[in-house]
């Protein structure tokens, strides 16, 4: 099956110049939970020395007050974004208040309930208002529990340069002939067949790096079922397990209340199509339910199928940035694909940003696997098939043996997996000759070596390292809470960039600032802002 795609790698690497792909750029955004001094989940506000969380670009929150979210900007190598990340870190530890720390790990810590969760707010504007009762929706649809859950998003795009060798690489089109379709139509074409391409390997992700097989009882319903293994009345886990996160108990739908959300990925504009759709068209359930509660506030912005497209879940998103006011899905469907969102990464408990600099070096070589292989539309089948091994992955992933679905085949993931690295051997020698700067040395080629000895021995991974340790600290809590505090220490003994301190705390005052002047220059009410917004839909 790979076959053509070790060809295109060799071709790339034999007749292709590096040099342009060393303008590719690299985002990280990551999530973290504030907890108090006991670990449980944080119940003050978001800390007023961060600066807004609706306006702050680099430091926000998710679903929950508690949910620190920091996001990098597009950086231009893996190590400035690895940097950016550590630096965020920097920032946000000494400004927590009341001795509050942060929880490096993907699956929340102890929880009270879901009303210990406590729902994110971002002021008077209506887009701060917007953003509340979006997230009171998703709390309404999906319960709070599945919203306190952390990850690590990966960003990635390259130069219109390459677009255009990537036509020829697929198609054998000369140059002329390449320059036949316009850039936004081929960049938009060739980063929806990445896509594709990464929800079909996508069971690799919590593979090589899922750090979330065990969980705290708390974060389980009282009375609920569970087919995990209990090691104590504190902790459940799953043996061969590498990422509960996106496996059953993770991120997904209700399936006590049936909604079909299906998106075909078979061309871009059908994926378009369909989510324009489910943005568009009401949901029985959600309609019983009421757009607003007893009081007359608003707890879901819509009773459609989904509120905003960002209710879609999808381990791998195509994103464009949008004007003011403008829906992203209709920004994407006026102006293309201008990057590609990675959403399947586990924060690693054993790091102190959350991940390592060979990781970030892997999921771009992971991309650049996505852009050489076979273009070819994922049909509906395909997609069942992805979700199966992802969940398999999820929770059984280590486990000897195990087979993954392909094409209506059953394959090992041993075997699956060494094609895939078969294939960036060439590109990541290729990567590390162009490399600059104070990149390390033979970056890419070791981190590929160290994945590749995940296949042969999966006591390597992080998943298994977790599983390992739960009995020398006990708990699942108390493994992420020893280790929590060790990283908050060495985060706080490292160098600082000065520069990139100052940068950030430029960003937090100028953010308070930003908010004030949106909430003053609102006009009208609520009702008729989500009305005008929503209006799009119709006008588009």
């Amino acid at each position: 099956m790979y076959a053509e795609t070790q060809q295109r790698a060799a071709a790339l690497v034999s007749e292709f110049d590096s040099n342009p792909f060393l303008a590719r750029q690299v985002g990280l955004e990551k999530e973290t939970l504030r907890i108090d001094t006991e670990g449980r989940i944080a119940q003050t506000n978001h800390p007023a020395a961060l600066g807004s969380a609706l306006c702050n670009g680099a430091v926000t929150t998710d679903f929950s007050e508690s949910l620190l979210e920091m996001v990098t900007p597009p950086c231009d190598s893996a190590k400035a974004a690895f940097d950016y990340l550590t630096g965020l870190h920097q920032f946000i530890l000494p400004r927590l208040e009341h001795d509050e720390g942060l929880w490096n790990t993907s699956m929340p810590c102890i929880l009270n309930g879901e009303d210990s969760i406590r729902i994110g707010e971002y002021g008077k504007s209506h887009n701060g208002i917007m953003k509340h009762v979006y997230r009171r929706g998703l709390g309404l649809r999906y319960g709070r529990r599945m919203q306190a859950i952390a990850g690590i998003h990966f960003n990635f795009s390259l130069p219109d340069s390459v677009w255009p060798v990537w036509q020829q690489l697929h198609s054998g089109a000369n140059d002329k002939q390449a320059s036949n379709t316009s850039s936004q139509s081929l960049s938009t074409d060739g980063y929806f067949h990445m896509t594709c391409n990464l929800m079909r390997i996508g069971w690799i992700v919590p593979f090589l790096f899922g750090a979330s097989p065990a969980i705290c009882q708390t974060f389980l319903p009282s009375g609920a079922d569970s087919d995990l293994h209990t090691l104590n009345k504190h902790t459940r886990f799953a043996p061969h397990g590498t990422s509960l996160r996106m496996g059953e108990i993770g991120y997904r739908y209700k399936e006590d209340a049936p909604i079909d959300l299906t998106v075909r990925h078979e061309c871009f504009e059908q994926y378009i199509q369909d989510i324009l759709q489910h943005v568009s068209t009401s949901h029985p359930p959600y309609q019983e339910l009421g757009l607003k509660d007893d009081d007359g506030l608003y707890q879901q912005l819509s009773t459609n199928k989904l509120q905003i497209e960002n209710e879609y879940y999808s381990s791998v998103r195509p994103k464009q940035i949008p004007k003011k006011g403008e829906m992203p899905i209709l920004a994407l469907q006026r102006k293309g694909i201008r990057y590609l969102e990675l959403r399947s990464v586990d924060v690693n408990v054993f790091e102190p940003a959350g991940m390592r600099l060979e990781q970030i070096a892997m999921l771009e070589m992971l991309m650049l696997f996505a852009w050489i292989s076979d273009n070819e539309p994922l049909t509906a089948v395909q997609m069942s098939e992805n979700k199966h091994n992802i969940q398999v992955v999820a929770h059984r992933g280590r486990e000897p043996g195990l087979k993954l679905q392909r094409n209506g085949d059953a394959v090992s993931l041993l075997d699956w997996g060494q094609h895939i690295f078969e294939s960036l051997q060439g590109i990541a020698q290729w990567l590390d000759i162009s490399n600059q700067g104070d990149m390390p040395k033979d970056l890419y080629q070791n981190s590929l070596q160290r994945q590749m000895a995940k296949l042969a021995d999966t006591s390597l991974t992080p998943s298994a390292r977790v599983v390992g340790e739960l009995p020398d600290h006990g708990s699942f809590f108390q493994l992420a809470m020893t280790h929590s505090a060790a990283h908050k220490d060495t985060l706080m003994n490292l160098p600082v960039d000065a520069a990139l301190q100052s940068t950030l705390e430029k960003i937090a005052t100028e953010s308070v600032q930003a908010q004030q002047n949106l909430e003053r220059s609102c006009e009208g009410s609520f009702d008729e802002f989500l009305k005008n917004y929503y209006s799009q839909l119709s006008s588009r």
